[in-house]
């Protein structure tokens, strides 16, 4: 048997190179060990299997965009056993083109699933933690124990969410930001003390390739993906534009892959961001309550936002919204047009300048386009409104009362739509 030595716990270099190198070979799994390297006397076998590994073949092995994502993914699960289950599934793709479209009652990919989305829940419990306790630039140091290897997996994320010097400490990683550089360690038994080894610079040895958590999207699979399901969990790692480091998370859309209203905002909020739902915040209240005077349910149409990550600034240890710049908008664009593509609504209700200019692709002035039902060009119907948020930020309440009757006057023509359609 083989035995692989990975320098440490989420070293993708080596198990990338070698399972590209002996599944192209035809070695099955059962011939191979993995272990992680106990101690720097390890550490020559780590880089021998490294340069065999890659020194063994030129060629190149075609992956599923699916399957490199839970390589990134999976990678940083706790559980020994992810190293062996990953190679089993690139072995069984590049050997005998295993279709993961069609197996997910396959055991080996339900496992690994399985061991994805503890990754990804760790992930998010990870950042928001984070968020929390670095809040105050006074506090430099986070001692804490993730359930998964996600400390170099969100390093971008941190360093992108706050510009002042932070420490973290776990069990098996310390990592450090001074400002400037990144910099990685072995654990340490105190924050006083520099961790044994000392501290390597990102980018440098062993930290050069680190798995990420995120991934940016193929536009040509998300044109062709088939349900709402998969194309919400192709978007939640989504990094086509730079919102996804700040932000906790995609919020996709959600509704009936049926619906014939699509109602699109601009991009999710605070609380939006927390939830990973759209339209779960004070917007989203008045929403509801305006559908309700209306005589629709959020339950029969389809809700989404343009812009699926959340854009803020920080004040005073709050988030506060950010109008979201051309290129997010542009970026989330195929998102939003496979959203169009799966659910076919018969109309759709744009909400804020921001949706009714990503949907029309020209400038939009709300009070000219509001309140009327035209033809789109995809054969489906539009109508431009405000955007909820919008009533809440009106200085007094007699503006709020007359502009929140105007909004509901706009959904009470969705209604009477809804009702002409055979």
């Amino acid at each position: 048997m083989t035995e692989i030595v990975l320098a440490h716990q989420v070293d993708l270099q080596t198990w990338r190179q070698a399972a590209r190198h002996y599944a192209l070979a035809g070695v099955p799994p059962e011939a191979l060990s993995w272990r992680v390297a106990q101690s720097s006397e390890d550490m020559p076998q780590v880089f021998q299997a490294s340069a065999s590994a890659q020194a063994g073949s030129q060629a190149v092995l075609h992956l599923p965009r699916r399957l490199v994502e839970w390589i990134l993914l999976g990678l940083q699960c706790a559980q020994a056993e992810r190293f062996d289950l990953l190679y089993r599934l690139v072995f069984r793709v590049a050997q005998e083109n295993l279709d993961l479209a069609t197996a997910l009652d396959d055991p080996d990919v339900c496992r690994v699933i399985q061991l994805v989305e503890a990754v990804k829940a760790e992930t998010r419990r990870f950042r928001l933690e984070f968020a929390q306790i670095f809040a105050d630039s006074a506090r430099t140091v986070w001692k804490t124990t993730p359930a998964a290897y996600v400390v170099e997996g969100n390093a971008a994320y941190c360093m992108a969410r706050y510009a002042h010097p932070w420490e973290i400490r776990t069990p098996y990683r310390s990592m450090k930001w001074d400002g400037k550089t990144l910099w990685f360690g072995a654990s340490a038994a105190d924050t006083t003390s520099e961790p044994p080894g000392g501290w390597q610079q990102a980018g440098h040895g062993l930290w050069q390739d680190w798995p990420r958590t995120v991934l940016a999207p193929d536009r040509a699979e998300v044109e062709q993906t088939a349900s709402l399901e998969r194309l919400g969990a192709e978007a939640m790692d989504c990094r086509a534009c730079a919102l996804w480091r700040p932000a906790s998370r995609t919020v996709f859309g959600e509704g009936a892959s049926s619906a014939r209203v699509m109602l699109v905002g601009e991009q999710p909020g605070d609380q939006e961001d927390l939830a990973g739902r759209p339209f779960v915040g004070p917007a989203g209240q008045v929403l509801e309550r305006a559908l309700e005077a209306a005589g629709l349910s959020r339950s029969t149409v389809y809700v989404t936002n343009a812009v699926k990550h959340f854009r803020f600034t920080w004040r005073n240890g709050r988030r506060l919204h950010q109008k979201p710049e051309q290129d997010n908008v542009q970026a989330c664009q195929m998102w939003l047009d496979a959203e169009r593509r799966l659910v076919r609504p018969a109309l759709i209700v744009m909400m804020g300048v921001t949706a009714a200019q990503s949907l029309l692709h020209r400038p939009v002035t709300i009070s000219r386009e509001r309140s009327r039902i035209f033809p789109l060009s995809d054969g489906s119907q539009g109508l431009v409104t405000v955007h909820p948020s919008y009533l809440l930020r009106l200085p007094s309440e007699a503006d709020k009362e007359r502009e929140y009757a105007r909004f509901v006057e706009d959904l009470r023509c969705v209604k009477t739509f809804m009702d002409s359609l055979p």
